[in-house]
This record gives structure tokens, C-alpha cells and sequence, in this order.
């Protein structure tokens, strides 16, 4: 689909298009970014490299493209539709305006007000379409300020609201549902025709009951208007000015079309920081992080919000391509990959996070980019220091691969191998010290160890759906306040876990927690297309069924009155001891030390329950041995459809058509 055209002065287009081949990472519908072509429809080049969706392209004044931009990274998916602004050859991505706003969720379709460094919007929801109150942005009050949004329209009960920073005590969702309400008898596509006029689609409402059509109305600022045009049979939307209007400058030049290698400069990286305590020399070198598109469309049943299932945390597969050295005075200057979506991160000598980057960038081939430092103002002068100014006359750093190989965050691969050397010998089989399991053994959707760091809090994690706002604080995120870096930290039981070891736990950590690092599935539209539960339908590998022990297995703890509780596609559990509660009551690996075994086997004989009050007096218990029976078959039934995160996993694909949605 190729939409939104908008000339650029040169004659060439602007346009949003699903050529991107990606999908949005929680529903089911393509990806798009922006694109240009030339006038007669040739030489098509993508010029943003977003992951999800860039919309509705205006051109301003100065030559660059202002436009909507949907991303996620590791926190709140609520507030993250703002504005941004790019140069029509891929260059100079920069934050126009937003991305800590809870009301309005997102806003559509900004376009600047003649005569003034202000534009006029659409607040909307961040699941709705974009119908709702019109907006003035002045960015001049402050990219971030409340005070430089001012409501043209009340035909909303919205209060333009800041989200609460990270995590202050405040329920999240309570601040982002509000927004995100659809009231269609409000307003959409403005078009400001003067410094004072503007043009706009409205629905209005007539005895408490939305009106069948829009109409076209003029606005003033101070909200006054006037009906311009109303049909009794049809409604009338997008309306442009056709008035001269000054050519906007042009600003030359086309992104390249083959990926290569950029260059990023920062200059202070203290800058930013040091107000936060962190303290010069603190910051050893930065992480190079990817996020690639998304390859498969939301068709199957979601757990926890994904499909494929990535993680707790990170709906996004995420690719650590290394680190580069920060010197003394704060300074970096390094290569990176072109025409991907890159974000950095500050680690001290150890490797744990200081500070993440809470938002994404881009570079193209040949283009050097730069910042002062972390959550700098990037409206400010930066200090003069010889010390980067040094660092720029030498060739920039190349990016060092971690110990364990550049690639995708795979928790199988990356941190399962450091716990089986270091910690399966006391957290392991069926009574593990302290109840947790650090053994690869598989679980439903993932393995015993993930599941007991995660869901038992031993790690900082963020679940995008309601997770926290604003920027990531300094020495307050991922491995650096985690549980489990300070048993590392501490040796616990004496253990002593190798740097690259701990390192590759922090980056994992920092990655957001994902499990998975393919989108690549061997059993498509089960749940989360992990679902160990289910294998490929027959005649249809896309229909998937149950294996037979499912139905066995759910018999007897319903004639036995075993709680296992089931999940929804949210992942979500009503009753359970705690969320992986139902995922991990069966060890696929070693049936024999599945949990919902040992919870129900007197103490007497090695298990946890009550003597009195368990299920299974002893392992020779006739019900035990039946219980066991589906179990094995069920670890069988693993191994002859391996999951992605096994041995022998044979992926199967799903269509990808990115011309069309799927239904």
C-alpha cells in the first residue's frame, strides 16, 4: 500500500508505504515508513527505517518532513506517537515534538500554520482512528512542556496530560485509557489555511446522537466556527487549500539504497548525566543495539500481548551488535549499520547498564550524526572541549563484538549456558534450593530458568503494555538495580560467575528480557506460535491441533481437582501463586520433576504437599504413576515437533503479503 502523497517542492513525492515489509508488534495490520519517489512514479527509495508505522508526511518550511512516528522501546506503548521530523534524503532524524504525553495517546496529521513555527494536529487514541480534538503545537514552549499544546476544539472531554516519569507510584493505565477512547462526532484532518484559519472535518452531534456525516467547517483559534460545506448523503474529509502557497525550501540530495555505514559523534556523554550522580569516568562504553522489522503478522493467539511470543518484557527480537569505547571526557566517535533502527547504551566497566536510551534513531550511508550527550537539550549550545575535537581527527571505532558473538538476545543460547555452568548443580531437579529452577528444562512457552528469574523477580523488566513513561533514569533501570546482578555482585554460595558470563546475563537484562530471538515459529497460530501444548495440524500446518496427552492431562486434574488454571491471549492468569503459574506445572524436559508432581506429593516422599492433604501419598501411588505416564508423552510430543528454541527445530513460515491485511 502506498499512501499519504505529498509533493516536495522539487517535484518529487513523499509517501508512506508498507514496502517496508514489517508488521506492528501487537495487532494485525502491516508496518509502514516514509518513502520518496520521483514525479513519474520512478526511482522509489525509503528514506525512514522505523519499525512499525511512520504517517501522514507534511513538508515544512525549512525542507524537512514532519510526520507521525509509532515506535516501541521497553517502556509504555501508550505514549509513544509523537512527532518527528527527517530530511527527505533519510538524514537528521530528530524529535519534533512529544513522546511523554498520556492524553492525547498519539497525534495525526500535523501540518505547520502559515506564517508561524507552529503546527496544527489531531489528538487521537493510540488504538483508535485519528478523530478527536484539534491541537496547536508550539514547539517554542518546549518539546515536552504541557504548555505547548493548546486545545482549538472541546468536543472531547480529554485534559491534555503529562504521563507520570517512570515509575512514581501512579497506575499507568489509569493515565493512558483515558485517551484512548474513540468519540466519532469529533474532528479530523485540519489544514491550516491562514496564520488563523483552519479547515477541518467535523461530525458534530444532535440530541446526545452523533450526526450521520461530516461536514467541512473553518475554524479560528479561539475555536469559533462556521460550516463551510455539508452533504445530506455523504461526508466530506481531506479537504486541501488550493491558495498559492510559498515553496518550502528544498534540501538536496537521495538516501542510499544499499545498507552500509554511518558515523555517530558524542560529545559529552556526562552531559545529561552528571546532575543524576552519575560520575565522570563511570561510563566505560556504549552498546550498539538493533531492532529489526517485524517478519510475521499478528495471525495466531497472542500470549502475553506477542505473537510470536518474545519474551516478559521486549516485544521487539533484539540484536547486540557490540560495544564502543567511551574515553574520559565523556567522548565517542564510531561506525555503525546505515538504514536500520539503532538505539545505545551507557555501561560501566562491568558491563550493567548506567543509562538506556529510551527512544530509537537511524543513520544512512555516508551520513555522520552526532548529540551531546544522554537526554541532553538538543536545542543548547554544546561546550567546546579539545578532547573531542582530538577524538574527531582519528578514524572513528569500529564496533567490538561481545565475547559470545554479535546477533539476536537469545536467552537459550546467551545466558542458559552460563547458568548450567555456574548454578544447576544446587538449582536443579525436583526440589531446587530455594524453590528456583535455573535448568534449561523446557516449559510451555519457555524454559525453567527463565521462568523462575523473571516471574520471581530476580530481574528488571518492563511489560510495554502498561509500563513506565518518560526517559530511562540514570543507575535505575535493567541489570543495575536487578535482584540477580547483586548475587552476582556478591557471589552468592561462593559462586563465582566469569566477567563474560556476568556480562552476557546484564546484556540479556538490558535487552529487556527476551527469550526468543527469531520470529521464526515451528508451530504457527498456536499460542504465541510457541505453544508446546500444540503441533501443526495435519492437513494444514497453519490449523494447529492439540497433541493427544492435552486432553488426558486436563481430565485428570479436573477430576482431581488440581488448580493449574489456564491462560487468555494476554498471558494472563485469575488465580495462580504467580503469572508463570500455568506454564510451568510441567517439565518437558524431565517430566518425572514437574512441578504439578511435586506439589501434590507428600513430604513424606520427597514432595511439598501436606502428608495429610496431598494427592499423592507415595511416588507408587496409582494416580502419580498416571499422572507421570502423560507427562512422558507429552515431553515425547515435544521432541517430535521441536520448538524454535530446540535442537532439530524445523521452522515453518507464514505467507507474508504486504499488499493486502489479513482477515
Amino acid at each position: 500500500h502506498d499512501v499519504s502523497p505529498v509533493y516536495y517542492p522539487d517535484g518529487r513525492i513523499i509517501f508512506t508505504s508498507s514496502r517496508a515489509e514489517g508488521h506492528s508488534y501487537c495487532q494485525d495490520f502491516l508496518a509502514s515508513a516514509l518513502h520518496i519517489c520521483r514525479a513519474d512514479g520512478s526511482d522509489i527509495r525509503r528514506i525512514d527505517f522505523s519499525t512499525i508505522c511512520s504517517t501522514s508526511p507534511h513538508v515544512l518550511s525549512d525542507g524537512s518532513i514532519l510526520f507521525c512516528s509509532w515506535e516501541y522501546n521497553d517502556k509504555s506503548i501508550f505514549t509513544w506517537q509523537a512527532l518527528y521530523s527527517l530530511n527527505p534524503n533519510g538524514r537528521q532524524l530528530k524529535l519534533f515534538h512529544g513522546f511523554t504525553f498520556a492524553v492525547p495517546n498519539a497525534v495525526y496529521g500535523a501540518k505547520q500554520i502559515p506564517g508561524s513555527n507552529k503546527v496544527v494536529a489531531t489528538m487521537a487514541g493510540h488504538h483508535r482512528v485519528p478523530i478527536g480534538d484539534l491541537v496547536i503545537i508550539d514547539r517554542g514552549k518546549g518539546l515536552e512542556a504541557r504548555q505547548s499544546m493548546k486545545r482549538l476544539t472541546r468536543a472531547t472531554p480529554w485534559r491534555i496530560t503529562q504521563a507520570p516519569k517512570w515509575y512514581s507510584g501512579h497506575d499507568s493505565v489509569q493515565h493512558w485509557q483515558h485517551g484512548d477512547i474513540l468519540y466519532p462526532y469529533a474532528y479530523t484532518d485540519p489544514f491550516p489555511v491562514t496564520e488563523h484559519l483552519v479547515l477541518a472535518s467535523y461530525q458534530g452531534a444532535s440530541g446526545g446522537r452523533a450526526n450521520r456525516h461530516h461536514k467541512l467547517v473553518l475554524l479560528k483559534h479561539d475555536g469559533s466556527m462556521a460550516t463551510l460545506l455539508e452533504l445530506p448523503n455523504a461526508s466530506c474529509f481531506c479537504a486541501v487549500p488550493l491558495n498559492p502557497r510559498p515553496l518550502p525550501r528544498v534540501i538536496p540530495g537521495d538516501v542510499p539504497t544499499e545498507p552500509g555505514e554511518g558515523r555517530f559523534f558524542v560529545q559529552d556523554l556526562y552531559q545529561g548525566l552528571l546532575e543524576q550522580g552519575v560520575k565522570r569516568g563511570q561510563v566505560k562504553r556504549l552498546r550498539v543495539m538493533t531492532q529489526p522489522q517485524k517478519k510475521y503478522n499478528t495471525e495466531g493467539p497472542r500470549y502475553h500481548d506477542h505473537y510470536p511470543l518474545v519474551g516478559q518484557g521486549s516485544y521487539y527480537i533484539k540484536q547486540n551488535l557490540g560495544t564502543v569505547p567511551v574515553d574520559e571526557g565523556g567522548s565517542a566517535y564510531f561506525t555503525v549499520p546505515s538504514n536500520v533502527e539503532l538505539y545505545f547504551i551507557a555501561l560501566d566497566e562491568d558491563g550493567k547498564e548506567i543509562q538506556r536510551m529510551g527512544a530509537v534513531t537511524q543513520i544512512t550511508t555516508g551520513e555522520t550524526a552526532s548529540c551531546v550527550g544522554c537526554h541532553d537539550d538538543r536545542r543548547k549550545t554544546p561546550p567546546v572541549t579539545k578532547n573531542a575535537y582530538e577524538l574527531l581527527a582519528k578514524d572513528p571505532d569500529k564496533i567490538t563484538p561481545p565475547p559470545w558473538g554479535a546477533g539476536y538476545v537469545d536467552y537459550s543460547k546467551q545466558v542458559q549456558p552460563v547458568l548450567d555452568k555456574f548454578c544447576v548443580k544446587c538449582h536443579n531437579g525436583p526440589a531446587p534450593d530455594g524453590g528456583i529452577n535455573l535448568s534449561g528444562d523446557k516449559t510451555r512457552f519457555y524454559n525453567m530458568s527463565y521462568e523462575a528469574l523473571v516471574f520471581n523477580g530476580f530481574v528488571e523488566h518492563y511489560y510495554l503494555f502498561d509500563g513506565p513513561n518518560g526517559t530511562f533514569p540514570a543507575m535505575k533501570s535493567g541489570s543495575w538495580v536487578s535482584k540477580l546482578t547483586k548475587l552476582l555482585d556478591e557471589k552468592h554460595e561462593g559462586v563465582d560467575v566469569d566477567p563474560n558470563g556476568r556480562r552476557a546475563i546484564y546484556a540479556w537484562i538490558d535487552s529487556n528480557v527476551p527469550y526468543y530471538g527469531t520470529w521464526e515459529m515451528t508451530r504457527p497460530h498456536s499460542i504465541g506460535g510457541r505453544d508446546a501444548f500444540m503441533r501443526p495440524g495435519d492437513g494444514d500446518p497453519l490449523r494447529p491441533v492439540y497433541f493427544p496427552w492435552v486432553e488426558k492431562y486436563r481430565k485428570f486434574v479436573k477430576e482431581n481437582s488440581i488448580a493449574i488454571y489456564d491462560i487468555d491471549t494476554f498471558g494472563r492468569i485469575s488465580k495462580h501463586d504467580h503469572p508463570g503459574t500455568a506454564a510451568i506445572m510441567i517439565n518437558f524436559t524431565h517430566p518425572e520433576w514437574s512441578p504439578i508432581l511435586y506439589r501434590n506429593l507428600a513430604k513424606k516422599a520427597g514432595g511439598l504437599a501436606d502428608n495429610r492433604a496431598a494427592l499423592f501419598p507415595s511416588q507408587d501411588d496409582p494416580k502419580f504413576k498416571q499422572l507421570l505416564t502423560i507427562l512422558r508423552d507429552a515431553k515425547q510430543s515435544l521432541k517430535s515437533v521441536p520448538r524454535i528454541d530446540m535442537l532439530g527445530a524445523e521452522p515453518i513460515p507464514q505467507v507474508r503479503d504486504f499488499g493486502k491485511t489479513f482477515r
